[in-house]
């Protein structure tokens, strides 16, 4: 059996069920590097799998998946002003002729 197919046999519907990263771990016997990764993989390639500070767990209604999306994208925007600066900070570099190392 694949580590997708565990992960995904190991997360239940709603919330209130959700599975801690160390229970999928457990479950799979694998780092939580390895599991996060696997589950980054499954979302990009399609599959719904919401977290929260519970765990990870199936939406089983609207209101779960609202507030999951609304939480991704409010990360997203933290990373994008978290990035600007550097990216400001490249081209000033780049315009100035600044070298490596």
């Amino acid at each position: 059996m694949s580590m997708s197919d565990l992960i995904i046999g190991s997360i239940s519907s709603g919330e209130d069920n959700a599975v801690s990263l160390s229970e999928l771990c457990r479950r799979t016997n694998e780092g939580e590097r390895t599991v996060r990764l696997c589950i980054e993989d499954m979302r990009r390639k399609g599959a719904v799998i919401c977290s929260s500070g519970k765990g990870y767990y199936l939406p089983s209604c609207t209101d779960e998946l609202r507030r999951y999306v609304r939480t991704e994208r409010a990360r997203s925007r933290s990373i994008k002003k978290t990035l600007s600066a550097a990216e400001r900070l490249l081209r000033k570099w780049e315009s100035e002729g600044v070298s490596n190392g």
